[in-house]
């Protein structure tokens, strides 16, 4: 449990912070829902990605991925990941980073988020669902043989409405 009084910060991604993404994606997520090295670092460094880096003294509480995602008829969020440690949870830090990312979106005039989740997972899509995600539809094999994956939308209303 984090302890009263300590600070959670919220910043920016830097590289020395890949092993301990590393770690934290595998303690939250089992195989095959986790990424390797190699995929985080390239979900991260892309051009297009926005990482919410939230740290208390100085151990990694969370992290978030969302990447911008360009179609003919209008740019969205993609969230590509959103971990926060067990000790950590139910504090609203996964929701801020939500919050954040979409204010995000916002800014390079995007219309909403989109995410897939595990249709299995009844945390994650409770979370989703809570917060004004809506399931559009299902991917069939999206993380492998017989892993679906729900599809969720949320649309992004202009912030001066």
């Amino acid at each position: 449990m984090p302890i009263p009084g300590d600070e959670i910060r919220y910043r920016t991604y830097n590289p020395r912070d890949l092993e301990s993404i590393v770690e934290l994606d595998a303690e939250c997520f089992d195989p095959p829902f986790r990424f390797s090295s190699r995929a985080m670092r390239r979900f991260i460094e892309a051009e297009n990605a926005w990482v919410t880096i939230v740290e208390s003294d100085r151990r990694l509480a969370g992290f978030s991925i969302v990447h911008r995602e360009k179609t003919a008829a209008m740019d969205v969020g993609y969230v590509v990941t959103i971990d926060v440690a067990k000790q950590f949870r139910r504090l609203g830090i996964g929701e801020r980073m939500l919050a954040n990312a979409e204010s995000w979106v916002r800014g390079f005039g995007g219309v909403g988020m989109i995410l897939h989740v595990f249709t299995k997972n009844a945390g994650a899509i409770h979370f989703y669902e809570r917060i004004g995600y809506k399931r559009v539809g299902i991917q069939r094999g999206f993380y492998g043989s017989n892993l679906d994956a729900a599809m969720y939308w949320k649309e992004l209303l202009d912030s001066g409405s």
